[in-house]
């Protein structure tokens, strides 16, 4: 009678070994799909935002929302006048009437940074796919909110008195003019955007300092250029789209009509921005050396709303 075979072997530990995966280990089909280190092309950014479903959908739900709130108050800014008539005593008696409106708004407006946020952090860890949709938590909100204002006055502090000093003295806009405060606005940029990428992906505002961000832009050189450039035009867009919406509209249907058009065309130009800022600190990840892993703030949600997200 044949015995029965055992498959136990005492040895067998010391020809395998199983090295188990850490929770956070980034996966073989996450790591193939990378983007690769080399500098980002406009074209790639551009295509971006339409390149999965929640780009598209901070495309098509989002500016409603913000249409809705921001409609009443464009129409009053409008019918103040402040460059001309300064009626700012009837302003103040309205402002009561709009706080509850302006918390709305800063609140989903505040979730749409948080999301930029997110995709920047995605294309700087060099990830393909779009991230998705964070939680809605308004703790999480407002400390993204705190990140992008923290990096908004350092680059105002960078080139805002600068400008203020030299439109002050100035006066008038002819090509010379415009060239200096061109060069102001890109310097700007370039300063306020390395705070924001420091603040999140450091995931702590003090990141965002003259030392950190100096040698960070230092470090990457000229190719940080083409990233400031992309920036300063879509902030001068943004800032001519609302001059025009609020002193260059002669019917209100128009207005409204326009108003929709600006806030679809400000998220798809945020993403564009937050695309190449994230793919160029991918592209020179080696020389700078902030992070390796996502930050805590961006990886708080186990669950995923899309397969490929």
């Amino acid at each position: 009678m044949a015995k029965l075979k055992s498959w136990y072997d005492p040895e067998a530990s010391q020809g395998l070994r199983v090295v188990p995966r850490e929770d956070r280990e980034t996966s073989y089909v996450a790591q193939r799909w990378k983007h690769p280190r080399v500098r980002p092309t406009l074209g790639e950014c551009l295509l971006y935002p339409l390149s999965d479903g929640p780009g598209l959908g901070l495309l098509f739900l989002f500016p409603p929302a913000l249409w809705v709130l921001s409609l009443p108050v464009f129409d009053f800014i409008a019918m103040l006048e402040p460059l001309t008539k300064s009626d700012w005593a009837l302003g103040l008696v309205v402002v009561p009437i709009f706080l509850p409106m302006l918390f709305s708004f800063s609140m989903t407006f505040g979730y749409v940074l948080l999301f930029l946020g997110h995709i920047l952090v995605a294309s700087a860890m060099g990830e393909n796919d779009q991230p998705r949709w964070p939680e809605w938590h308004p703790a999480d909100i407002a400390e993204g909110i705190g990140r992008w204002i923290w990096a908004l006055l350092f680059g105002a502090a960078v080139a805002g008195l600068p400008l203020a000093v030299y439109w002050s003295v100035v006066g008038t806009i002819d090509w010379r003019n415009g060239f200096v405060i061109a060069d102001l606005v890109i310097l700007g940029a370039a300063f306020g955007q390395m705070g924001l990428a420091a603040a999140l992906m450091h995931d702590t505002i003090i990141a965002a300092n003259p030392i950190t961000v100096l040698a960070a832009i230092a470090r990457i050189g000229w190719g940080y250029l083409f990233p400031c450039l992309v920036t300063a035009v879509a902030m001068a867009l943004a800032g001519l789209g609302v001059y025009g919406l609020l002193y260059r509209m002669p019917r209100m249907w128009m207005e409204a009509v326009s108003l929709w058009a600006f806030w679809v065309f400000v998220l798809y130009e945020a993403m564009v921005v937050m695309r190449m800022i994230g793919l160029t600190y991918h592209a020179h990840a080696m020389e700078l050396v902030w992070f390796r892993r996502r930050p805590r703030w961006a990886s708080a949600r186990l669950g995923r709303i899309y397969a490929n997200s």
